[in-house]
């Protein structure tokens, strides 16, 4: 029975050498280019090579994140990079971007892909068509349910990975623009600033504080350890520790902790869950939760502290005279980290009085005192480090790969080893025979001494036979060197690296005519602003599609002169059941185009006979994603490119393009629900915007539903560049869009109406207070 296997994370080779010799199976790391978590210390090309040749050794894989959005500008050194990596031999790079798996299959069919929990494939068509697209294996979004991932796995058979233990993204991976909007920082960069992490008021559309001054968005920890026989058994492939930017001692005690329950498991032997469990919250955890395996909407958050709150360490009895006195929920050392509940305080414990006893230790339900720290008499004090624990990860022994061995020593003939690991063998022989002693001659223990010393190598003996005629002799250097041949042609062996191709990826000098007959798109879920867009004379208009029939129905009545378009939500899960029937309806309702917001949607509208536009969420920011979608009607590019990064797409590409260049720009979207959470599930409620979340400079940012009971976070800024259609016109853009959100019947109206007319007369007079221009003049990093 193949094992499932366990997969770490590791932001230096320090570190990766710590999780291979705690068990892991592989390692995901990073380069120092286009990888998810640009803060890490990660890997340069000799370290990348050195982690490698660790790992490969030690017969453990070892994948390379590359999964980041790429420019145009970038395309070259990307090119380079994965030259580099196919050189090393690397067993997959994972990857967010479709154009750079365009590139991988077009030129570097050899590589393996992994799919980016930032791909958000949250759904079976998608992953269908990931899988025909080359990928070999899909990192799923941890918002997935074990009966989805299971029929996932079941009627695609590719392989999946999904996310075991640690930090849980609020917002669907790839999904995300909170921190690229508010402070130009790009998660789908690698740069995420963390505003989830941050505090925040939740208020009602009167300004009332429901809830104030709490980490809203800070999701506790994903722990599944409890639920390794139920994901082995839905068929999980991979189980994937999140923490690149974690330390050593995390992954060391989280790798420990999944591989003696996964060995468990298999073996049908009882596992200390709770032992395992409290040395992990030791080490880091914002509380655990199981996340969505088994209910769509998690409860569990981290409101009151954001960072790692560890364990309770004991009540705060009393205060006084710059100490406090504390009694203990658990063992104590001078060295610990402690902290307030909160956070927001903690020091490093230099001193205990124990029974008025200074001393080195204390332990469960001793007083102790300690220097005070801003607590009130009742608090509960958290230990955040444990110094001795911290200090048993110091020295973990170092993994090896077993090797079985085979000598001969006949008289008159060469020193003969064989050396056998996994399925790979090979022999070596000394260059002088082995000869009749005169004087000592070569006991078989030393013989067998000399040829197991290989505590230097990345390997270790597990078995030798020893076939020998007595009485003979061989220098000891001879056998040495006989020896060290042996394992370095082992080395060798195992260490396959390709010949670098060297292509010059080079994107087409071929210029096409720029669109100048530029036109207005409108999306919206309301019907009466369909009559209104309808009225104004807008060209194009993408209706959200909610599986409503007569919805769509109105919509035809309602408009004439301009073009109708069912529109997808931005995540699409199993509410829709059948994709393609849904598709079929829609055709045969008389519509030719399809807004779709995942591939699985483009496959089928296109396998359908469909005309398919392609929504901002798809993340197309280069001409290689482009030409992924190359049958696309109309592709509207993602909201983080600037003008210039617009203008070098649609100038090589004969594509229609459109920006959206109106709106509340969605921040994020997510399962999570701060109405439920905080009040009671109210839908009329979420979906009219009555909630907003305020943040520390006094912004609200709308709390809206999609319609199928996920949330929306909008920006609290409106994007607009009404005044600035020379600039969208000079882009080469064929559409602009107008994003309907929670705008009103009047608003609506006014906002097409002067985007029309500074469009056919260059006439702008809408007033908008608090506006942005988004990244079309900044763009991000």
């Amino acid at each position: 029975m193949k094992k499932v296997e366990l997969l770490a994370p590791a932001g230096s080779l320090e570190t990766l050498k710590v999780a291979v010799n705690c068990g892991a199976d592989a390692v995901y790391i990073g380069g120092k280019l286009f990888g998810a978590r640009a803060y890490a210390v990660n890997f340069g090309e000799e370290e990348l090579k050195e982690a490698v040749e660790y790992c490969h050794l030690r017969d453990k894989k070892i994948y390379i994140t590359v999964n980041t959005l790429i420019f145009n500008k970038e395309i070259g050194i990307l090119a380079d990079y994965i030259d580099y990596l196919y050189k090393l031999n690397v067993d997959a790079i994972i990857v967010q971007d479709f154009g750079i798996v365009k590139l991988l299959r077009e030129y570097y069919p050899e590589i393996n892909i992994h799919a980016s929990t930032q791909m958000t494939l949250s759904n079976l068509e998608s992953i269908k068509a990931v899988k025909e697209a080359g990928v070999k294996r899909v990192v799923l979004p941890r918002e997935l349910t074990l009966k989805e991932i299971k029929n996932i796995k079941t009627n695609t058979g590719i392989e999946v990975e999904t996310f075991v233990h640690g930090a849980l993204c609020v917002s669907y991976s790839g999904q995300c623009l909170f921190s690229s909007i508010i402070g130009g920082r790009s998660g789908n960069r690698g740069r995420c600033a963390g505003p989830c992490r941050l505090k925040y008021d939740f208020v009602d559309d009167k300004g009332n504080i429901i809830e104030g001054n709490k980490h809203l968005l800070s999701m506790a920890d994903l722990c599944t350890i409890d639920y390794v026989g139920d994901m082995i058994q839905s068929g999980v492939d991979s189980f994937k520790i999140e923490g690149r930017m974690k330390e050593k001692e995390y992954v060391a005690s989280v790798v420990l902790s999944y591989r003696k329950a996964i060995d468990a498991y298999y073996d049908s032997e009882k596992f200390d869950v709770s032992k395992s469990i409290e040395m992990m919250s030791k080490i880091f955890n914002r509380g655990f939760s199981n996340g969505y395996l088994y209910e769509r909407k998690p409860s569990m958050m981290s409101y009151i502290n954001p960072k790692n709150r560890g364990i309770p360490l004991g009540k705060v009895l009393a205060k006084g005279n710059g100490r406090l006195k504390l009694k203990l929920y658990t063992s104590f050392s001078v060295g610990d980290g402690i902290s307030t509940e909160t956070g927001e305080h903690g020091f490093k414990v230099d001193k205990i009085v124990a029974d008025g006893i200074k001393a080195d230790d204390a332990d469960e339900g001793q007083t102790v005192e300690l220097k005070d720290m801003p607590v009130k008499v009742g608090d509960i004090i958290f230990k955040t480090y444990d110094v001795k624990l911290n200090r048993q990860f110091s020295n973990i022994k170092e993994y090896k790969s077993p090797i079985d061995v085979f000598v001969k020593m006949k008289e008159n003939m060469p020193l003969y080893i064989k050396l056998k690991n996994g399925g790979i063998e090979v022999v070596n022989s000394s260059k002088v025979d082995a000869v009749k002693a005169v004087k000592k001659a070569i006991d078989r223990d030393t013989l067998i001494e000399k040829v197991s010393s290989i505590n230097d190598t990345p390997f270790a003996v597990r078995n030798i036979e020893i076939d020998m005629d007595e009485g003979l002799f061989l220098p000891l250097s001879e056998i040495k060197e006989t020896r060290r041949t042996a394992v370095e042609n082992l080395i060798k062996t195992k260490l396959h690296y390709n010949e670098p191709k060297n292509i010059h990826v080079k994107l087409t000098d071929d210029v096409h005519a720029k669109s100048k007959d530029l036109k207005i798109s409108f999306y919206t879920e309301n019907l009466e602003h369909v009559k209104i867009a309808s009225q104004v004379g807008v060209d194009r208009i993408y209706f959200n599609y909610r599986l409503k029939d007569e919805d769509l129905k109105k919509v035809r009545q309602y408009c004439e002169g301009c073009e109708i378009i069912p529109a997808f939500p931005q995540v699409v899960r199993d509410e829709i059941k059948n994709p393609e029937d849904e598709l079929k309806k829609i055709k045969d309702m008389g519509f030719k185009k399809v807004l779709v917001t995942n591939l699985g949607l483009y496959n089928l509208s296109l396998k359908l006979g469909l005309d398919v536009c392609i929504d901002f969420n798809l993340n197309v920011v280069n001409s290689f994603s482009v030409d992924f979608f190359k049958e696309a009607d109309t592709i509207t590019l993602s909201t983080e490119l600037n003008l210039h990064q617009i203008e070098d797409i649609t100038k090589r590409e004969n594509v229609r393009f459109e920006s959206i260049a109106y709106g509340r720009l969605p921040l994020m979207i997510m399962e999570y629900c701060p109405i439920k959470n905080l009040i009671n599930c109210d839908k009329n409620a979420c979906e009219s915007g009555k909630y907003s979340l305020r943040d520390r400079k006094g912004n609200f940012i709308k709390v809206v539903s999609d319609g199928f009971c996920r949330i929306k976070l909008l920006n609290s800024s409106i994007l607009t560049m009404g005044d600035k259609i020379d600039d969208l016109r000079k882009a080469g853009l064929s559409y602009i869009r107008i994003n309907d959100t929670i705008e009103s019947d009047d608003e609506i109206e006014n906002v097409l109406k002067a985007y029309k007319n500074s469009l056919d007369f260059g006439t702008y007079d809408l007033h908008i207070e608090n506006y942005t221009r988004g990244h079309f003049y900044r763009g991000v990093l």
